[in-house]
Parts: structure tokens; sequence; C-alpha cells
């Protein structure tokens, strides 16, 4: 006899969420900053650290992508009720240049996490026109199966006598 995963039961239950008192999270009450300006006054503020640098350069030495530290920094922000996600995505741009300046002027070797569109668009497009043909064919094709079975379901009718074929079966 298999034993029971004890995990799967402490799950939240649906609807648990909404038993919570109104504006009881962080991100439920209004934003510590509203501007944009003070929100990125505040993780610059924060991040040229002495000691958030350095971790913020190790992290980047270990592979972790720009983009991706940025998304993780902001969230983090907009969960604790910092400031709003359009905020987040309004100040993220002056972020990655603060901190690839930071990575650069150390010599620190990052991944962007931004991928480049131009990069083999050829091979890409070639790809791409081949594979929608095919699809545009198969697409036609079941169309036109499901024009002919509409047609011959509607010969009879939903709720016509059953054609005599039928009746003999039944």
């Amino acid at each position: 006899m298999q034993s029971l995963d004890t995990a799967q039961f402490q799950a939240p239950v649906p609807g648990m969420s909404l038993m919570t008192e109104p504006q009881g999270r962080p991100w439920e009450t209004p934003a510590k900053y509203i501007n944009p300006e003070e929100a990125l006054s505040f993780y610059i503020e924060k991040l040229t650290a002495t000691q958030k640098s350095s971790e913020l350069l190790a992290i980047l030495e270990l592979g972790y992508p720009v983009a991706n530290l940025i998304d993780t920094i902001t969230l983090g922000g907009v969960m604790q009720g910092l400031h709003s996600i359009d905020t987040a995505i309004v100040i993220s741009p002056a972020l990655y240049e603060l901190i690839t300046g930071m990575a650069d002027e150390v010599g620190i070797d990052y991944k962007n996490g931004v991928t480049d569109i131009s990069r083999d668009s050829s091979q890409t497009l070639l790809a791409r026109a081949s594979k929608s043909s095919e699809a545009e064919r198969l697409v036609d094709e079941v169309e036109e199966e499901e024009i002919l079975n509409l047609a011959e379901s509607a010969i009879g009718g939903l709720m016509s006598k059953p054609p005599a074929d039928e009746m003999q079966e039944i």
C-alpha cells in the first residue's frame, strides 16, 4: 500500500486568500512610493550600499541574468507594498543601467537576460515561413472537414426524424 504524501494536504485551500482581513497584505495597501523617482532613489540607495552591491555583483558573477535580477528585486518591492507594478516597469530600465554600470566598473562579465531578436533572424524567418505554410494548409483541411460535417448534419436537423437505415438499427 502506498503511503500518502502529507505535503499535498498542507497546501492552501482554494479561496483561502479571500479569508484574510481586507488590506491585510502589504500589496493590498497603498504603495509607500507613488512617485517613480522616489522608488528609484530607494533602490539606488539600497543597491549601492557596500554589502548589497557586493552580494549583487556576486550573483551576476554566478551567471544570473541582469533582467531576471531586476524582475526579482522589483517584484519583491511590489509584494512588500513599496510601489505598484506600474512603477516597477517604469524604473526597470534605470535599474538595468545602474546594475550593468556597476558590473562594467568592476569588470564582471554578465548576462543581460534580454534576447536579441536580430541574431539568426534569417534562419528564424525561414523556419517560421516554412512552418506557417504547413500550418495554413492544415487549418484549411480542418475547416473544409468541419464545413462538410456541418452540411451533413444540417440535412436532417437536430429534431428531424432519423433516416430509415438508422430507424432499423433502433
